[in-house]
């Protein structure tokens, strides 16, 4: 496969393309829920998930509830996009919660959202959707809807698109019911966009890309490397626009920052920094840029606490490298450890060329994205020495022994962290996390 030329700042699709592209993200995502359905208790392996399934926000909630140990997999809890969304109302490929059951299936996230807008407005009303029943207002809702869609993809077809293919489904809100809420993105119901009924397609091109970005990073985050396994040491951030009581942690920060990067590219193409395009006062689009330069900032000093793709990304959003304080370690020139695998794995190649994933059959599961280099290693080491395995590798990368085992000494170390391995040495301490090739579920 071609590795694609590292794109230049601003042109923020080529960037995600670089991590990875929109299709092989699809791939990985799906692959992950499907692996996580097999492996836990009561999962059937000889059952694939429809992409209605395995696509839908309800049953990647139910997935991710299990998967935190909130819940037990219920397959009738696997409720796909098409019980809420009938193809009739699709719009510009965006599925909309249209049936009349949507308000019902969709109550955990629509009252997750009311339960947040209540600590801000006293006296708030709960949130609803608009769907068919409300007859001519989710007609008028939808046209809204489509302008918005039309209008982004006038302004910057390319970014558009790279963003709501992360999209799978749009909730409109009765605008009587959503208070000052403009839209919203659940990180427990990733795929699902909430959206305020409007009378304007900028706001709704604004919203669509403000909550694309924020779908796309969700995306990124369960299958790439945006944290490590510091992420959870690091101090969080106070934005200064927000209350003084506001604290946002690392993995926040880091999705304002590339939403606000994608509104700001957005805002400049469409002419509202130049003033050519008017937009209402409570739009983002006029302070994107600012905040996110904001954001990054305090990002790039939070190097140690970011994982190899986030550095590449905030490289691209801002022109400059996450700070480290780490030192690079000299390799050592032969493993002394022993190593060993502490359970049975199992292992999905998802058709990328350098990227496997990795399940440990505990309850709840943990599902581990590795390198192929190190999935083989793992692989190997189940049936034969570390020496042999030494051997093994100093043959492929035609290098003698002793630098075969400088090499994979990084590879163990990365599995040790990741808790797919363990040393002999160490056995008896807990490893959690991901490494440097390595990024955990």
């Amino acid at each position: 496969m071609t590795t694609p030329a590292r794109p230049v700042r601003s042109d923020i699709p080529a960037l995600h393309a670089y991590i990875a592209s929109s299709g092989a993200l699809q791939r990985e995502r799906r692959a992950l829920y499907q692996f996580a359905t097999e492996l836990l208790p009561g999962g059937c392996p000889q059952q694939m998930l429809d992409p209605d399934v395995i696509d839908s926000p309800l049953a990647r909630n139910h997935i991710g509830a299990v998967l935190a140990g909130r819940a037990s997999l219920t397959y009738s809890a696997l409720v796909g996009t098409s019980a809420v969304a009938d193809a009739a109302s699709r719009v510009q490929n965006l599925w909309v919660a249209s049936r009349p059951e949507a308000n019902t299936l969709l109550a955990a996230a629509l009252d997750t959202v009311g339960s947040e807008l209540s600590r801000q407005e006293a006296g708030f009303e709960s949130p609803r959707l608009l769907t068919e029943t409300d007859g001519e207002r989710f007609i008028s809702a939808l046209r809204v809807l489509s302008d918005g869609v039309a209008l982004a993809r006038s302004v910057n077809p390319e970014l558009i698109d790279d963003l709501l293919v992360h999209i799978t489904l749009v909730g409109v809100l009765d605008p009587q019911c959503a208070g000052r809420l403009a839209s919203a993105s659940l990180r427990t119901f990733p795929g699902l966009v909430l959206l305020k009924s409007s009378q304007s397609s900028i706001e709704v091109a604004e919203a669509l890309v403000h909550e694309g970005a924020h779908q796309k990073l969700f995306d990124l985050a369960i299958t790439h490397d945006l944290l490590n396994a510091d992420s959870h040491q690091c101090p969080p951030f106070h934005p200064p626009w927000g209350p003084e009581e506001s604290l946002w942690p690392l993995e926040q920060t880091l999705a304002a920052c590339h939403a606000y990067a994608c509104m700001a590219r957005f805002a400049l193409d469409a002419g509202v920094m130049a003033g050519i395009r008017v937009v209402g006062h409570n739009s983002l689009l006029p302070v994107a840029s600012e905040r996110s330069e904001i954001l990054g900032q305090w990002l790039l000093d939070k190097g140690d606490h970011l994982g190899d793709d986030a550095h590449i990304l905030l490289n691209g959003l801002l022109g400059r490298w996450p700070r480290t304080s780490r030192i690079t370690e000299v390799l050592p020139r032969q493993v002394t450890a022993d190593y060993v695998i502490d359970r049975q794995l199992e292992f999905r190649r998802c058709g990328s060329s350098n990227r496997v994933l990795v399940g440990c059959p505990s309850q709840p599961p943990r599902l581990c994205w590795v390198s192929d280099e190190a999935a083989t290693v793992i692989e190997l080491l189940a049936q034969s020495s570390l020496d042999e395995v030494t051997k093994i590798f100093a043959q492929q990368w035609r290098v003698n022994q002793s630098d075969a085992a400088g090499r994979l000494s990084a590879v163990l170390s990365d599995l040790c962290v990741a808790g797919l391995l363990s040393s002999r040495a160490t056995r008896s301490r807990d490893s959690v996390g991901g490494g440097r090739n390595t990024g955990c579920c």
